[in-house]
Formats: structure tokens, C-alpha cells, sequence
């Protein structure tokens, strides 16, 4: 692993952010000071940032390929940028709320896998859906319930029941909390509908 590897997959997901939701990215490969002066400093660094949204990771990425890195990266800001964006990022090109899900060979969905740096697609969420998961991240733990009302995030820590039955169109039942991640409100509980 090296600095022009981590610099090329933070590139690529620039590129997939850039490009699908025009937004500019910030990429900077400079060991910060505070890092340099400790007894074992990073041999590389990258740090990502999207101003407009006031998203920012810095990290030593562990992955040794490009598309290892981009994957790293994604899974740290996926859920900042679907809830800052209000949009299905990246959009699965067979449709649906579900965006598609970063892994070591790009992003994937239903329909297979597109190459980090090749995605060009972000869509409104569906208006017409209510009351079920709208999308689930399952590298974060993070979702969204789709609600006429606005819709409402989540995380594993609301949710009351088997985790590993989570899925897009899921009926639930949900409590509102307090506060808001990005443009959602948040809910306090969030349970699978008993129909």
C-alpha cells in the first residue's frame, strides 16, 4: 500500500460523487503535522471532504488496491452522503430506493456490479412509497423509513428485532425521536410491522 494507490481510490469515489450528484470533492494526501510527530506516523493519509454537505473523513486506509480504497472510503461516508443528498445514491440502474452497496469489486446490487469511478446516477426517492424501509446499509448499520409525512433515518440502535431480517420494503412501525441526520428526522424506536 501507498499514498498514490490511496490517492487513486479516493479518486475514483470522487468521481462516482462528482459526477452523480455534482458535487465538488476535496482530496488531500498530506500527513497532517500532528500525525508526522508521532513515534510511528503514518506512511500515508488521505482525506476526503465535501464541503457543501460539511462531510470530512481523514484516515490510513487499509486496503492495498484502488478499489479496496474507494470501498473503504464509501462505507465510511454512504450513509452522510444519502442523508445529506436526500437522493438514492448511487442509483441501481434496474430501479428501485435501494441504492447500491460498496464492495472490494465496485458497487453492487441486484443486477451485478459497476466499476468504482463509473457511476453517473442519483434519483429521487420513490414519493409514493410509505411506511416500509426505504433503504438499508448494511456495512453502517444505517436506514431509512420511507414516510409521506418526511421520512425518517435509523440506526441498529432503534431498531427492536432481528437485524439480519432488514430489508428495502419492509413494513415497520416507528416512534420519532429527537434531532435530525441530515435532511431526516430521526426515530427513537423502529419496529417490523405486526400485519
Amino acid at each position: 500500500m501507498d499514498q498514490e494507490t490511496s490517492r487513486r481510490g479516493a479518486e475514483l469515489l470522487a468521481a462516482d460523487i462528482e459526477s452523480a450528484l455534482g458535487v465538488e470533492v476535496h482530496i488531500d494526501d498530506t500527513i497532517p503535522e500532528r500525525l508526522r510527530r508521532q513515534p510511528s506516523p503514518p506512511g500515508w493519509w488521505i482525506e476526503f471532504t465535501i464541503p457543501a454537505w460539511n462531510v470530512l473523513i481523514g484516515t490510513t486506509p487499509g486496503e492495498h488496491t484502488p478499489g479496496g480504497v474507494a470501498c473503504e472510503l464509501a462505507r465510511q461516508i454512504h450513509d452522510d452522503v444519502l442523508a445529506r443528498s436526500g437522493k438514492i445514491w448511487p442509483a441501481d440502474p434496474d430501479g428501485g430506493d435501494q441504492p447500491l452497496l460498496p464492495t472490494l469489486d465496485g458497487w453492487r446490487g441486484p443486477g451485478g456490479s459497476i466499476p468504482y469511478g463509473q457511476i453517473g446516477a442519483a434519483r429521487d426517492p420513490d414519493p409514493d412509497i410509505d411506511g416500509v424501509i426505504r433503504w438499508w446499509l448494511p456495512h453502517s448499520y444505517d436506514g431509512l423509513i420511507a414516510s409521506r409525512t418526511g421520512d425518517v433515518w435509523f440506526s441498529l440502535w432503534q431498531y427492536q428485532g432481528d437485524e439480519q431480517h432488514i430489508t428495502p420494503g419492509m413494513p415497520v412501525t416507528w416512534l420519532l425521536g429527537e434531532g435530525r441526520h441530515g435532511k431526516y428526522r430521526k426515530a427513537s424506536e423502529v419496529r417490523p410491522a405486526q400485519l
